[in-house]
């Protein structure tokens, strides 16, 4: 009687419930035993769940584990309070974790008869885990690294070009230009980390003033730039988005590129152009230059775009706006790109 009470849901149902999923569901009465064992990815494991019904848990778990199933579905039946945990232990050769939930079983009349639980492996999952953390870590400290090493070398460069004549001065500056795209490349790896960890809080934020900002660090390159006071809705990463799209103008132009920044205000946006006279882009890989993982737009005569575009269009994004590419001279793009931006004006 106690064993057909413990079933509580017909078993047909769990039955069909259970051949959807890849996890254990079970029911364990009073003294340990399964009354119900379904695991449809059981099978790949080793285990023949009928085979186990009848059963205590240590026909399928080790020692330690099997204790653990038994005397939780014990507490649960008899403090009717629900027991999750996550348990990693060696199993059939290799270190296995499992997310086991177990919750008191009630019959008709509402009182407790056995323990029902679920069981999911999540080995892969916490495998993962920890590879990102790891990879996290190593990453912000190589990053960190490189990033101290090159702001020393950079700020070496700009004390050095103030000793130099017009020429050897001209030669440091692009030196430290070089040296400063390195830097952009951590700071790009960095932040596409913290944008994909983290919302962004829009802000009042004086665009032109970012403009000129950005045309300071990169003193040396010809950037031409027509606006006035512009507020638009965005954040401080603004200058991210600048700075990403000079740097790639450099990358495809060279030292001696020209580029043109301007802002056109139209009603409640502004419209910001970045042009330059590099080699330009074509025309079938304009619409996928600012995906990260696009074959087919992340290669140009020169090589990759890197992650630059790709954060451009991801803080554009982010700040309600739209961003595409066209040709600084329309229908020839091989003289040269530009990149538009609308924003919202405050």
């Amino acid at each position: 009687m106690v064993a057909e009470e413990s079933r509580g849901v017909p078993e047909e149902q769990v039955q069909i419930l259970a051949s959807t999923l890849p996890d254990m569901i079970f029911t364990l009465n009073r003294d340990g035993i399964f009354t119900q064992f379904f695991w449809t990815g059981g099978w790949n494991q080793g285990v023949n769940p009928e085979g186990v019904v009848g059963r205590t848990p240590h026909v399928l778990f080790p020692p330690e584990e099997a204790d653990f199933l038994t005397g939780a579905a014990f507490r649960v039946i008899e403090t009717a309070e629900a027991v999750s945990e996550t348990r990693t232990f060696a199993w059939r050769g290799e270190e296995r974790s499992f997310q086991i939930a177990i919750h008191p079983l009630h019959n008709a009349s509402g009182r407790i008869v056995a323990a029902t639980g679920v069981g999911r492996e999540i080995t892969r999952e916490i495998a993962c885990e920890q590879a990102s953390r790891l990879s996290s870590l190593y990453l912000d400290l190589l990053g960190t690294d490189i990033y101290n090493t090159s702001m020393v070398a950079a700020t070496i460069i700009e004390m050095l070009r103030d000793r130099l004549s017009d020429e050897e001065a001209e030669l440091a500056q692009r030196v430290k230009i070089t040296i400063e795209q390195g830097i952009n490349v951590i700071k790009n790896v960095e932040l596409l980390t913290t944008l994909n960890k983290h919302s962004i809080r829009l802000e009042p934020v004086d665009l032109s003033a970012a403009v000129r900002d950005q045309m300071q660090r990169y003193a040396g390159i010809d950037i031409r730039y027509e606006g006035g006071t512009c507020m638009v809705w965005a954040n401080p990463l603004l200058e991210h988005t600048i700075s990403n799209l000079i740097s790639n103008s450099i990358k495809f132009g060279g030292m001696k590129v020209r580029i043109e920044i301007s802002v056109m205000e139209t009603g409640d946006t502004v419209v910001l152009s970045v042009a330059d006279t590099g080699i330009g882009i074509p025309d079938h890989l304009k619409p996928n230059i600012f995906d990260r993982f696009s074959r087919e737009g992340s290669k140009t005569p020169s090589g990759g775009r890197g992650l630059g575009l790709h954060i451009v269009k991801t803080l554009v994004n982010r700040y309600g706006g739209r961003v595409w590419a066209a040709d600084r001279v329309p229908g020839k793009p091989e003289e040269g790109a530009t990149i538009k931006i609308i924003l919202q004006k405050c």
